[in-house]
């Protein structure tokens, strides 16, 4: 349309002075000047002809574009973002450091940064070790007439005991059997401390009526506690229904211990005592005595008597 105003910088119409303002041929526009400082008109994008390309879109994004960055300042690196894993690491990353200075500080406690420890002090209590199953060589068999029992008789420190009937022991029942010295003269001179077995009838001074073995076998022991223990203490350890040689027989197992024998020099602690009672129908039970102190240096022979019980 002729006679149209053209584009460019016009003094402000709306009656600010010294200002000029662009009108972009239709309409007043908002960019504006200081009169009398010619500038080039403000860019806008041209329109689009048949020839010109479409504005750049990346695959996938629907025409939308990525959100505006400002770019890192020269010579510095933006640092990276920090998801769920990134916090979970750093705090695993923090419990570590707080366990290694705990750890740090109980060896330096306990003085293992010493430089002048001379290693491990044999006075030092050592860690419990369980009892070893080591056995005795097998040298024959043992077999007492009386109570009609008979076991293996085992060879290196074990001896054959055989105790005369005048013997204040063989009031106990107890005549025929082995023992293996584990501590001599451990309370003066003729005071061997032994490990033993010994077979018997049962002495008609414990009460047995009825064919009940366990209140028989407790009995017993009771009657041998004093002859064959110096001061101790006892707790029951087991007490159950037993067979040898398919007939019904008793296990009594007592752990006696020795409060002094540290004290005393003594190289026991504590001591393993079992009673089997075998039923004899019309006569009084045979029994079987194993005491095994914990010093004996194979404890596996009390398993190894016991497999090798037999009846008559």
């Amino acid at each position: 349309m002729s006679g149209q105003t053209p584009p460019g910088w016009y003094p402000d119409p709306y009656g600010t002075p010294g200002l000029q303002r662009w009108f972009d041929g239709t309409q007043w526009t908002q960019s504006t000047q200081p009169a009398g400082q010619p500038t080039p008109a403000p860019w806008s994008p041209p329109e689009q002809g048949p020839g010109t390309p479409q504005p750049w879109q990346a695959h996938g994004q629907g025409g939308t574009p990525q959100p505006w960055t400002p770019p890192a300042t020269p010579g510095s690196v933006p640092p990276p973002r920090k998801g769920n894993q990134a916090v979970l690491l750093g705090l695993a990353g923090g419990g570590a450091v707080v366990v290694v200075l705990v750890i740090v500080a109980v060896l330096l406690a306990t003085g293992a940064f010493d430089s002048d420890d001379p290693g491990p002090n044999p006075t030092r209590s050592t860690a419990f070790q369980p009892p070893n199953d080591n056995r005795s060589p097998v040298v024959g068999t043992i077999t007492d007439s009386s109570s009609g029992l008979s076991w293996s008789q085992l060879g290196g420190e074990w001896t054959s005991s055989t105790i005369p009937t005048d013997n204040p022991y063989a009031k106990l029942g107890l005549v025929k059997g082995q023992v293996a010295s584990v501590h001599k003269e451990y309370n003066g001179p003729g005071t061997d401390y032994v490990a033993s077995a010994y077979s018997a009838e049962l002495p008609t001074s414990v009460f047995y009526t009825n064919g009940d073995l366990e209140p028989a076998a407790k009995s017993w022991f009771g009657l041998v506690r004093p002859a064959f223990y110096p001061e101790h203490r006892t707790e029951d350890v087991s007490s159950r229904a037993y067979s040898v040689g398919g007939k019904k027989a008793w296990y009594y197992e007592a752990r006696v211990s020795f409060p002094q024998a540290e004290s005393k020099g003594w190289n026991f602690r504590t001591e393993r005592a079992v009673i089997i009672l075998v039923d004899r129908p019309g006569d009084q039970p045979a029994g079987l005595f194993l005491s095994f102190p914990d010093s004996h240096a194979n404890q596996g022979d009390l398993a190894l008597i016991l497999g090798s019980l037999k009846i008559g």
